[in-house]
């Protein structure tokens, strides 16, 4: 869940702020619906009342929804927006939208179910001749010399400090995917964009392209950054390129697995890869390097799965084949969630458990603490 500051640092990203505002003004007319997915505390969805708005379905899934209640109030909205808290994935609305809108970004707008999310309200809630605001993404790619940065990244891992040999960790980190925020003149290339995401068409969980990027100057480069532009409505948009001010977005870092010198005009063929797994992304990026004169070219092949936390036991746990039994502590959760009946109170309940489970819940408190924090959760 975002604080307070995380959202007013996001008010502060005029860029951000300015652009939607003014795409909501053009989109919304009188008597429209509109619904905004991850609202906050729901500054988007009170200016999609001003603009006239006949009805505003604000969804949050988080508990941020308290903020945008308090908000609603403040303004007097509360007959013009209905808030609603939860997936919007398992919500269903009495009407279809005008207007859809969303910032359920990360760094890049490739987060979690981010693109299942929004496709679903695409499909089940926009009308006909609806507007999807954003109604493209674009995702760029550039070469990166950040030398500092990059030190920063390795070298705790490159020695034998107190004694302790940590270098075994270094190709995990080498192959995880960093959040940065660097100057424009940090980028040894001009970008290349490698993805487009059209909301207004529907997007996909898989993402590949293939590319050439050229050196512009003699240095040395350290990996790849990425980052989004925007295209809200017509020409109404932002971008979250290096150097942009305020931004809150910053970029994705893939390093290389070393420091590469190149010279002015040199290429590097780039391949990148995001697929949707789980309830992330995996990235991978290959680099090649031609060499002149017949030399063998240099090749790196990353992956954010080499950098993950994966152990031969997570992984049998993930696999087809796996037969689950409840650890003693999710044993308990499913019993609470079953006296979750509308008949008894959260003490109650707690009470019963700690009768039930003493070797897994310690004292009252403890009981309390659990029940309170699944109902907190699951119950309506």
């Amino acid at each position: 869940m975002y604080d307070l500051s995380d959202y007013g640092a996001m008010l502060a990203h005029r860029a951000r702020t300015d652009a939607y505002a003014q795409a909501l003004a053009r989109a919304v007319k009188p008597g429209d619906v509109v619904i905004e997915i991850g609202c906050g505390p729901g500054l988007f969805s009170l200016l999609a009342c001003r603009a006239g708005a006949r009805r505003v379905y604000a969804i949050e899934s988080s508990d941020s929804a308290a903020f945008a209640r308090e908000l609603i109030l403040a303004n007097r909205c509360d007959g013009q927006i209905e808030l609603l808290q939860g997936s919007s994935m398992r919500l269903h609305l009495p009407e279809r939208a005008n207007v859809i809108l969303f910032d359920i970004r990360g760094t890049l707008p490739l987060l979690a179910d981010a693109m299942a999310t929004i496709e679903d309200a695409r499909r089940r809630f926009l009308a006909p001749g609806g507007v999807m605001i954003p109604a493209v993404d674009r995702l760029y790619v550039a070469l990166a010399s950040v030398p500092e940065y990059y030190s920063s990244l390795v070298s705790p891992w490159q020695g034998c400090d107190y004694g302790v040999c940590l270098s075994p960790l270094l190709k995990r980190v080498l192959n995880s995917a960093c959040s940065v925020s660097f100057d424009g003149e940090k980028m040894l290339s001009a970008s290349k964009r490698w993805c487009e995401l059209d909301y207004r068409v529907g997007v996909h969980h898989r993402l590949e392209a293939s590319l050439e990027l050229k050196a512009s100057r003699s240095g040395t480069a350290h990996g790849l950054c990425l980052w989004f532009e925007t295209t809200l409505l017509d020409d109404i948009g932002y971008s979250a390129a290096p150097g942009q001010p305020d931004n809150v977005y910053g970029q994705l870092f893939l390093p290389w697995c070393e420091p590469v010198e190149l010279q002015a005009g040199q290429p590097v063929l780039v391949e990148l890869h995001a697929d949707h797994v789980g309830d992330d992304y995996i990235w991978r990026w290959i680099s090649r390097f031609p060499a002149a004169n017949g030399a063998p070219q240099g090749v790196f092949s990353q992956s954010t799965l080499e950098g993950a936390r994966f152990t031969p036991e997570i992984l049998l746990r993930r696999s087809a084949a796996f037969v689950p039994k409840l650890s003693e502590s999710a044993a308990v959760e499913s019993w609470v969630m079953q006296r979750m009946d509308g008949t008894k109170s959260l003490q109650e309940i707690a009470a019963e458990a700690l009768e039930c489970f003493p070797a897994v819940l310690r004292n009252s408190q403890e009981a309390f603490q659990l029940v309170s924090r699944l109902a907190d959760k699951f119950a309506r």
